[in-house]
């Protein structure tokens, strides 16, 4: 009898065991928009783990373990090598995580077409949407705290390399993209520019990926969310793929998804169906632990299911 009971307390204690693992990786879907893919960028991670084949691995594991659909592979300098790539997209794979690989350097600075150059290679190696994502402003701001605006010399430049690079992103079968972040939403169109002027200028080859609170936390001229609202909706139909992110009343981002943001999520979320872009990556700032930072992503997958 005892034996009997045993295995009986095992059998139940195996049933309950895998009924969690099943809720712990339903999908993350949102039931107003249920075409919308959620993901996460790996820079919500930065801050203790870094970019290399180990970790990525983790992350994809976090990914599938929680129900995500894709993640956004950020290696800022494309540290990571070819056969870094291959080893992680294989394991991407395993694991049915879509991913995009993403750099952080501007179209105006000095390496990045010798970055750009290994982010393409290592870009086709995922399985996914294929985008090559890169930043929009560069060093030009990083090094100039009062900078807000591309010069004219500066935009053309910027056009003219960003041309280039979708051009030859769409030639290895890929989509180039880059975020929004520090320029005005709109220049004069003579003696400054920014994302307006910067969008109606480059080719179709060339793709946006909105940071739905850069406008108000990274922007050196914050702007009105109709503004932001008209903007997006004139441009939708270059959007690749979303950053949702929270903005709080002082401009600061929130350390976990929330309503603060002056731009709702809805408004991005019905420009994205319109446009079949089904794309969206959670992005939080990176607290002093990692227990915090799970604790935020759960708080910020909460709030969409609950809202979205």
């Amino acid at each position: 009898m005892k034996h009997v009971l045993m295995s009986l307390a095992s059998v139940m204690f195996c049933t309950l065991f895998a009924a969690v693992a099943v809720a712990a990786s339903d999908p993350v879907t949102l039931s107003k928009y249920p075409q919308i893919k959620v993901g996460f960028t790996s820079w919500n991670f930065s801050r203790q783990m870094p970019v290399n084949v180990a970790n990525a691995k983790k992350w994809l594991d976090y990914a599938a373990d929680n129900g995500f659909a894709w993640m956004e592979l950020r290696d800022p300098a494309a540290s990571l090598s070819l056969a870094d790539c291959r080893d992680i997209a294989a394991y991407a794979r395993q694991r049915k995580v879509e991913v995009v690989y993403a750099i952080a350097v501007g179209p105006l600075d000095g390496n990045y077409w010798e970055t750009f150059s290994r982010a393409v290679a290592n870009a086709g190696t995922f399985d996914g949407p294929r985008v090559v994502r890169t930043s929009l402003p560069g060093q030009e701001f990083a090094t100039d705290p009062k900078k807000t605006a591309w010069t004219k010399a500066e935009f053309s430049r910027v056009v003219d390399n960003v041309n280039r690079a979708a051009d030859t992103a769409k030639m290895f079968g890929l989509q180039h993209a880059v975020e929004n972040s520090s320029e005005i939403l709109k220049g004069d169109g003579d003696s400054s520019f920014g994302t307006t002027e910067f969008l109606a200028a480059v080719n179709r080859n060339a793709g946006w990926q909105i940071d739905v609170a850069n406008f108000f936390v990274n922007a050196r001229v914050p702007v009105k969310a109709e503004d932001v609202r008209a903007f997006l909706d004139k441009f939708a139909e270059r959007l690749v793929y979303a950053h949702i992110k929270t903005a709080t009343p002082d401009n600061k981002p929130a350390p976990a998804l929330g309503n603060t943001n002056p731009l709702p999520f809805d408004a991005v979320f019905q420009a994205m169906a319109k446009t079949k872009t089904p794309y969206v990556a959670i992005e939080v700032p990176q607290p002093d632990s990692l227990d915090a930072l799970y604790a935020n992503m759960k708080q910020s997958v909460d709030f969409l299911r609950r809202n979205y």
